[in-house]
């Protein structure tokens, strides 16, 4: 049985990239239950910065919102976003910070490379802390015991002193670059086998008649880019969160 590979490309700070990941992995599961004769999935997560702007200084998460939206809007959305993160299961909270993301995506690019199984339940575990536990994503100290926590590194001050350093770096950059070159302009985007792509968190009945298509067209010839099949809800580089 081959394995298929699903790439996401995500940011820590998209409420719909934790809601479009937990929607497709509850949707293989159900698949799997109704396909067992299906191949396994490989999921891998792909960094993506909705702001490159922002800098490892924390700053209060609500007014940032504020800034960007304007203070209706930002209040619109904190409490749609509540309400659909808690419908997965998921405890929501902007009292807390946001900074750069990119610490966040070298810890979880490193675990890809080096243990690939640990990379999805760090990542989890990353982008439930920041939208429900008020955590940073610059924050050294929560990313070590994250790493330590998955079995990343050995102790928290490996896993400090990593993050101190500039291994992955290249690489994180480099996806950034890809991300940019594909024409992604909002996250999750979705890439089956290198050549289905989706967009956005588009609910778990959709996940599933995807699925169902692309199995359907595993026997057309491999496109050169990634065929747009579905679109969801996504946040977009201008920071707009909306249709993709």
């Amino acid at each position: 049985m081959s394995v298929k590979r699903i790439d996401i490309t995500s940011d820590i700070q998209c409420p719909f990239c934790l809601i479009g990941v937990k929607q497709l992995l509850n949707t293989l599961e159900k698949y799997k239950t109704d396909h067992p004769e299906s191949s396994e999935h490989q999921i891998r997560l792909l960094p993506y910065q909705l702001d490159p702007c922002l800098t490892h200084e924390p700053s209060s998460r609500l007014d940032y919102y504020k800034k960007k939206f304007g203070e209706e809007k930002a209040k619109q959305i904190t409490s749609a976003m509540g309400a659909r993160l808690e419908s997965l299961g998921y405890k929501s909270d902007y009292g807390g910070t946001v900074s750069s993301t990119h610490l966040a995506h070298r810890i979880q690019t490193y675990a890809l490379l080096k243990n690939p199984s640990k990379q999805l339940p760090l990542a989890m575990d990353i982008f439930e802390g920041f939208n429900g536990y008020k955590k940073d994503p610059s924050d050294k100290q929560w990313l070590s015991s994250l790493a330590v926590k998955h079995s990343v590194f050995e102790n928290e001050q490996q896993a400090t002193q990593w993050l101190e350093g500039n291994e992955c770096d290249e690489q994180v950059r480099q996806s950034y670059m890809i991300a940019k070159k594909l024409g992604v302009t909002g996250v999750p985007f979705f890439v089956f086998q290198g050549q289905y792509a989706a967009s956005g968190a588009m609910g778990e009945e959709e996940f599933y008649k995807l699925l169902e298509e692309i199995d359907k067209r595993e026997s057309t010839p491999k496109q050169d880019s990634p065929a747009i099949i579905a679109q969801g809800e996504a946040c977009q580089t201008d920071g707009v969160c909306g249709k993709a």
